[in-house]
């Protein structure tokens, strides 16, 4: 069954930043690390596929490329942010795991299976 949680307001996501979310499932959090693309909220599991690190250096602080590609503060791994897709670093090729969302009445949502 898909279950929807609020992450945050539409607002709260603005084009080319990156933030740290959270939500819960079953009493554990899971946090995501997301963004705006083309107007279009994107979000991943914040977990680098090179280590399994956060790829946040401090809470809500992520590093980007001049191309505002994403930067995983433990190694370098740099990711597009259309696709999640690891172009540069330790871990070519890789996909960080996408969460996906729902956006609606100036609310964004995790819309992941639950």
């Amino acid at each position: 069954m898909s279950q929807h949680e609020f992450l945050c307001r539409s607002n709260q996501l603005p084009e080319g930043e990156y933030h740290e979310l959270q939500f819960n499932v079953a009493g554990q959090p899971r946090y995501l690390v997301a963004t705006r693309v083309d107007g279009q909220p994107q979000a991943w599991y914040n977990r680098c596929p090179h280590a399994g690190q956060p790829l946040n250096w401090a809470p809500d602080q992520f590093l980007t490329d001049e191309h505002n590609r994403l930067i995983c503060a433990a190694h370098g791994a740099v990711f597009e942010p259309r696709t999640g897709q690891c172009v540069a670093g330790p871990c070519p090729r890789a996909i960080l795991t996408r969460c996906p969302l729902l956006e609606e009445d100036g609310q964004i949502f995790a819309a992941d299976e639950l």
